[in-house]
């Protein structure tokens, strides 16, 4: 299974017993498999969450988890007989924003463009935007216009932007 060393795996039964971990959750939760996942920080977390919400068959996300000092987005997937946790290491926010401007950059935006597109990719509507930067929608759209042009497609909004 090819996953990268970034995602971490764990399959684990019904009874806890680890029945795979691919190398990244080996190297975060140490080698359980195979044996009985006990005192990790991952191993509590699905206590709590068992303890407040059964986990039904399918998936569950829990974005921004701290789990062995690191931050971490969860899926728990539930088949039936078994759970497998998924855990994917995110970027702290400084970390975010500075990859997110060399990507910017890189696409050759403008300085305005790439602060508008930070208000974007942070939920901020076309309203909101403009206000904050005292500038009319007419004018925003332009150097929305303008920025989705340098981008890739996948990053331009299928829809109308809320306004």
């Amino acid at each position: 299974m090819c996953t990268g060393d970034k995602l971490s795996i764990c399959i684990r039964n019904s009874k806890n017993e680890v029945l795979f971990q691919n190398e990244a959750s080996q190297k975060t939760c140490g080698s359980k498999a195979p044996g009985v996942c006990g005192n990790t920080a991952c191993a509590e977390m699905m206590k709590q969450v068992e303890e407040t919400s059964p986990i039904q068959d399918g998936m569950k996300l829990h974005k921004g988890q701290h789990i062995e000092g690191q931050f971490v987005d969860v899926m728990l997937v539930k088949d039936g007989e078994n759970v497998m946790t998924f855990l994917y290491p995110i970027k702290n926010e400084a970390e975010k924003l500075a990859a997110q401007e060399a990507f910017f950059v890189n696409k050759g935006l403008t300085p305005s463009e790439i602060r508008i597109m930070r208000m974007v990719t942070s939920g901020m509507t076309n309203q909101q935007i403009a206000d904050k930067l005292f500038i009319s929608k007419a004018t925003l759209k332009t150097h929305l216009n303008n920025a989705y042009k340098k981008l890739p497609p996948s990053m331009r909004p299928t829809q109308g932007r809320v306004a």
